[in-house]
């Protein structure tokens, strides 16, 4: 993937991609020092929302896309999960060919993923 570059870094328990140009930040505070990747969570990597939304359908091994007109969309976007019968492993949800945020297959189910704060309340 030619998009993805820079220096990878860790703070804390969170991976980091920083452009290589970027200027030290030793002596600032920041808020985000790049492009958050994910997490490390007990010896595994768990990928952000932020390089959800900044992938590609084509930047993946798997990928699943949805009309944005469906209950799919509309279920995952409310924190729910999907039926879908996948193979193992993580999945860039897209809507329409948008990136949306990921999902995790057990090979029947897709684990929401999308973040708590940005889940809508549909009121049917």
């Amino acid at each position: 993937m030619d998009r993805l570059y820079g220096t990878l870094f860790t703070f804390g328990e969170n991976v980091y991609l920083a452009p290589f140009l970027m200027p030290s930040t030793d002596r600032l505070k920041v808020m985000r020092p790049g492009l958050h990747l994910g997490t490390m969570k007990k010896g595994r990597f768990e990928p952000s929302h932020s390089l959800a939304l900044f992938l590609r359908k084509e930047d993946v091994k798997n990928s699943h896309d949805y009309p944005s007109d469906s209950k799919e969309i509309k279920d995952f976007t409310s924190g729910l999960s999907l039926t879908a019968s996948l193979d193992n492993g993580w999945y860039l949800i897209l809507t329409d060919g948008c990136s949306l945020g990921w999902a995790k297959s057990d090979g029947r189910r897709l684990k929401n993923h999308y973040p708590k704060g940005l889940r809508i309340n549909y009121a049917d």
